[in-house]
C-alpha cells in the first residue's frame, strides 16, 4: 500500500489492486489516461467522505482501489443502516454526476472529445461497478445494510458474502466466455472477479470481530442518551446464545425473554447488556438459560 498525501485531514493511500491496474494500464498504452483514471476515483472516494461528515462521523483515510475505493469511516458499522445507506450511495451518485457532466459536454463542443469521452466511460463504468450487491463494493454495503435490519450484522453480512462469491463467478465466467467466443482476453472482468472475492473473504475473516464491536459499543450510546428503541425476543431456554445474537441488529438494544421448551412458561429475562458481559466467560454454544 503506496501513501500519497493528504486532504483535509483525511490520509489518501493507494492499494496494491488499484497500482496492479495503473500498470495494466502502462502496459496498455493508457498512460496519459491514468490521471483520469485516478481522479475519478477519487472523485467516488471523496463523495464518500462528504457524505460521511454530513452524517457526524470522522474520516481517517481514503484508500483507492481499482473501481472506487474504501473511506476509512470510525464506528461507521455502529452509525445506523440510513446513514451507511447514504454514505454508501454518495459515491455512484457522485459518479453518475461527472459522467452525466462529460456527456453534455460532449454534446455542447467538438474539442477534447476523446477525453470526455473516456472520462465518461470511466465515471459510468465506476458507479455501475459499485452498484454491484458484493462487498466490498457500494452495493454490497447497501444490501448488507438493508438486511441487517431484518437479520441482524453478522447473519446480513453471511448472505451478502454468498451473493458476493456468485458475483465473482459471474464475472470470471464472463471473461471465459470472451476468451472463448470472442479469442478475447477481459482483463477487466478478470481483475474485479478476483479482487472481489479476496475482498469478500477478508470481510468474513472479520465479521465476528465487528458483531462484537457493535454490540459492545450499544452500552456506551445507551448510557450517554439515556434512550435508545428496544426489540424484545421470547426465547426457549435450550437455544445457544450464538444463534440469538445473530439476530441483533445495531441500531436497536434487544431485551431477551426466555421459556420453558415444554410448557413455554415465563423463566426470567435479559439484558443484551447482561448478556454481552457474560458472553466471554460461559462462551456462544451454551444455551441462553444458563445465563439466567
Amino acid at each position: 500500500m503506496l501513501r500519497i498525501g493528504c486532504i483535509q485531514g483525511i490520509k489518501l493511500k493507494l492499494n496494491n489492486w488499484f497500482l496492479i491496474v495503473l500498470l495494466l494500464f502502462v502496459l496498455a498504452g493508457l498512460s496519459s489516461k491514468i490521471t483520469l483514471l485516478f481522479s475519478a476515483v477519487l472523485w467516488h472516494e471523496l463523495a464518500h467522505a462528504i457524505a460521511a461528515r454530513i452524517a457526524g462521523l470522522k474520516v481517517k483515510e481514503i484508500e483507492l482501489l481499482p473501481f472506487g475505493g474504501v473511506a476509512k469511516i470510525d464506528c461507521l458499522n455502529e452509525a445506523g443502516t440510513r446513514s451507511e445507506i447514504f454514505i454508501s450511495f454518495a459515491g455512484p451518485v457522485a459518479s453518475l454526476t461527472l459522467a452525466a457532466c462529460c456527456y453534455l459536454a460532449i454534446q455542447m463542443t467538438t474539442t477534447w472529445q476523446e477525453i470526455l469521452l473516456f472520462y465518461y466511460y470511466v465515471n459510468l463504468v465506476l458507479a455501475v461497478f459499485n452498484l454491484l450487491p458484493a462487498l466490498p463494493l457500494d452495493g454490497g454495503r447497501v444490501l448488507r445494510a438493508y438486511l441487517t435490519s431484518y437479520y441482524g450484522y453478522k447473519k446480513a453480512t453471511t448472505v451478502t458474502i454468498k451473493i458476493s462469491r456468485l458475483v465473482s463467478a459471474g464475472l470470471l465466467f464472463g471473461a471465459f466466455w470472451y476468451y472463448l467466443y470472442l479469442n478475447e482476453i477481459n482483463l477487466t472482468f478478470i481483475v474485479s472477479g478476483v479482487f472481489i472475492y479476496v475482498a469478500s473473504q477478508k470481510e468474513a475473516i472479520i465479521t465476528g470481530f465487528r458483531t462484537m464491536r457493535i454490540l459492545a459499543g450499544k452500552k456506551a450510546k445507551l448510557t450517554s442518551r439515556g434512550l435508545m428503541p428496544t426489540t424484545h425476543f421470547t426465547v426457549i431456554e435450550q437455544v445457544p446464545v450464538q444463534e440469538l445474537i445473530h439476530n441483533f441488529g445495531p441500531n436497536e438494544y434487544y431485551v431477551v425473554l426466555i421459556v420453558q421448551q415444554d410448557k413455554l412458561k415465563y423463566r426470567g429475562m435479559l439484558t443484551e447488556t447482561e448478556i454481552w458481559e457474560q458472553l466471554p466467560e460461559k462462551g456462544l454454544h451454551v444455551p441462553i438459560g444458563h445465563f439466567l
